[in-house]
């Protein structure tokens, strides 16, 4: 036997369901704006001698130093990348090439942003290495 409730649209427990919705809606459209908040802008220009190696990037936080790298593509790199920046401890750029020794460069996270402003892009050439 199935008993069915039915609510007219001025019940306590409708007008309750849409106060809820509308919570949630606002909570969750200030979370996602957060999330976006700290996130900076990144101006980079990634070369290697000889060009063609695979760029990547990786951005380690506080109490996470193991964060993944990001491929940025071949070089020669010229991108713009949104990047979490708040609670960055490092930033590293690194190049691999096959016959070559990867090249790596880090940054602490204050320099980074540094170096950012002052030159408006990130520019790194690095020379690569045959084995």
């Amino acid at each position: 036997m199935t008993i069915l409730m039915t609510m007219n649209n001025n019940s306590p427990q409708k007008k309750s369901i849409r106060l809820l919705g509308l919570l949630l809606c606002i909570s969750l459209s200030f979370g996602l704006t957060a999330c976006g908040a700290n996130k900076k802008n990144i101006s980079m220009k990634v070369h290697s001698d000889p060009l063609g190696a695979y760029a990547l990037m990786q951005v380690t936080y506080k109490g996470n130093e193991n964060s993944d790298w990001i491929f940025l593509g071949p070089t020669p790199i010229v991108a713009d990348k949104l990047v979490l920046m708040d609670g960055a401890s490092t930033v590293s750029l690194k190049v691999i090439r096959t016959g070559f020794y990867e090249q790596v460069k880090t940054w602490k996270a204050k320099e980074f942003l540094k170096e950012l402003k002052k030159n408006k892009s990130i520019v790194w050439v690095p020379n690569m290495v045959e084995q």
